[in-house]
């Protein structure tokens, strides 16, 4: 997947779901996690939901499709790899470390995420202190 819009919805998405296990995620909770209008979120929801990636039901019930998860949960694991290597490696202050890691997570491939993980030792908790729950082939 090249959209970077399409990409944070899906990471959104995944993030609600760790988040509220027992939850169903409701597009309104994805226009909050994101700060944007319901209105924007439908429109999304409806290409995501053309191209496989998620189902919508009534009520704005969103489910990632196991494509849609599959992505999401790449993201996620570039993501906190990232994490780990500006906090671990390079220090960086740790309010800045989540919007940093946010806009490289789309620029780095997932062979280059694999060496990153090497390099860190394959790290299982990101700082924020949630669990790298997928490597990247």
């Amino acid at each position: 997947m090249k959209d970077q819009s399409q990409e944070d919805y899906l990471r959104a998405i995944y993030q609600i779901i760790e988040q509220n296990k027992d939850k169903d995620v409701k597009s309104v909770d994805v226009a909050t996690r994101l700060n944007i209008s319901k209105a924007a979120v439908s429109k999304m929801l409806k290409v995501l939901q053309t191209q496989g990636f998620v189902s919508v039901e009534l009520y704005s019930k969103v489910n990632l499709t196991k494509k849609g998860l599959l992505v999401a949960k790449k993201l996620t694991y570039k993501h906190r790899v990232i994490e780990v290597f500006l906090n671990d490696i390079l220090k960086v202050d740790k309010e800045f470390i989540e919007k940093e890691a946010h806009n490289l997570e789309h620029s780095f491939s997932d062979e280059t995420i694999k060496k990153l993980a090497d390099f860190l030792n394959n790290p299982e908790i990101c700082p924020c202190g949630k669990e790298m729950s997928i490597t990247v082939d």
